[in-house]
């Protein structure tokens, strides 16, 4: 089995471990879970950004386009609008849609690529809102980041990171599993059937 073979099957086995989490003790947020994206979704996505799907990233979406529904990633149009349960992650992140990607590839964290690094491939995979000014990023550019995870900010320049998406995808579980927190966050609590890791 080679690494990308491993980091994909890590992936599955991590978001299912997820999803059964879900499912037991946030009802509201399993059933947001979006269908799957396609192949050629992915494959349309990296014609756009002239860029490869790392092997786990793409896993992931071929089993859910994200973490919630599209609505939850565009603005709400009213107040009263509920919840949205797409950023369940933990630092209230969440894995956008891949329709979003494209217009997240060209925000914060293009700013070394505009500037100096044109061959960079930077693709924005979480935020903490529709904007996709915050989040993290896996790295896309041929070498030895590929693959790994970083954080862009608003302002800041992108920080390249040492795990994988598998890797992340396999510490989420473990600490919902386990009811602990997750970096500098709580433990998982669960709001109206909505998980809220904040």
């Amino acid at each position: 089995m080679t690494g990308d073979q491993k980091r994909a099957e890590q992936t599955l086995v991590a978001w299912a471990r997820i999803e059964t989490w879900l499912k037991e003790h946030a009802p509201r947020t399993f059933q947001g879970l979006p269908a799957p994206a396609t192949e050629g979704d992915v494959r349309s996505l990296e014609q756009e950004l002239d860029l490869t799907v790392p092997a786990d990233v793409r896993a992931f979406y071929l089993v859910r386009n994200g973490t919630g529904p599209a609505s939850d990633f565009d603005w709400p149009t009213s107040r009263d609008a509920p919840q949205p349960t797409g950023y369940f992650l933990p630092a209230g992140e969440g894995i956008g849609p891949l329709e979003n990607l494209g217009l997240w590839f060209e925000g914060p964290v293009a700013a070394e690529r505009l500037v100096d690094e044109p061959g960079q491939r930077y693709l924005p995979i979480t935020t903490i809102d529709p904007d996709g000014f915050y989040g993290s990023f896996v790295d896309c550019t041929p070498g030895q980041g590929y693959g790994l995870l970083g954080g862009y900010a608003e302002a800041e320049l992108p920080d390249p990171g040492e795990w994988t998406f598998a890797a992340y995808l396999t510490e989420v579980a473990d600490a919902l599993c386990e009811g602990r927190g997750f970096g500098n966050d709580t433990a998982p609590n669960v709001i109206d059937g909505r998980l809220d890791w904040q």
